[in-house]
């Protein structure tokens, strides 16, 4: 019996260590990548400001969660185009574009289902020699969650991922379009 409660104080002490070292953690995160794509800053900006092609060319598509199921909202293309996306792996929520500067800007707020996170996410085109430097970066504040902290680094690493994709889609896109 001595030995069960040792144990179980030894995990409790853990749990507070961990849960405690978890307040000390950041719970806003920033990510941010930069490419160039060979094509024009008009022809990526209209890709990125049109919800209803991201299942085309970003990371999220039915090719990473089979269970994906996209539907839309709103204007087709701008602010307030809305994509709503409903998946086992990736969860539920919604993306809206919250600004648009043709040629130049896309910002949107991705919010998830049953989760107190808002993320802020924009994507800036730069003419470049070659064709356009873009730029996606994505910040927000995980909430309330503290334990969510922890996860800060795996996000970073998925979104650094996320974006490499998405560039090679965005690249694919408007070189066969263009």
């Amino acid at each position: 019996m001595k030995i069960v409660r040792n144990v179980v104080v030894v995990l409790a002490v853990l749990l507070v260590v961990l849960v405690g070292a978890a307040f000390l953690l950041p719970s806003r995160f920033a990510v941010e990548r930069s490419t160039v794509i060979a094509a024009p800053a008009d022809s990526i900006y209209r890709r990125v400001a049109t919800p209803r092609t991201w299942a085309t060319w970003s990371s999220w598509t039915v090719r990473r969660d089979s269970t994906l199921v996209y539907t839309y909202a709103g204007p087709e293309s701008g602010v307030g185009a809305v994509m709503r996306f409903r998946a086992r792996q990736m969860g539920s929520g919604e993306l809206e574009i919250v600004e648009a500067v043709p040629g130049r800007a896309v910002g949107y707020e991705l919010r998830f289902v049953g989760a107190d996170m808002k993320v802020h996410g924009r994507v800036t085109l730069q003419s470049v020699a070659g064709g356009t430097r873009v730029t996606w970066r994505d910040s927000g504040d995980l909430g309330g969650n503290v334990l969510l902290r922890y996860l800060v680094p795996a996000l970073n690493r998925n979104l650094a991922a996320a974006y490499a994709t998405s560039f090679r889609g965005l690249s694919r896109e408007t070189a066969a379009r263009e």
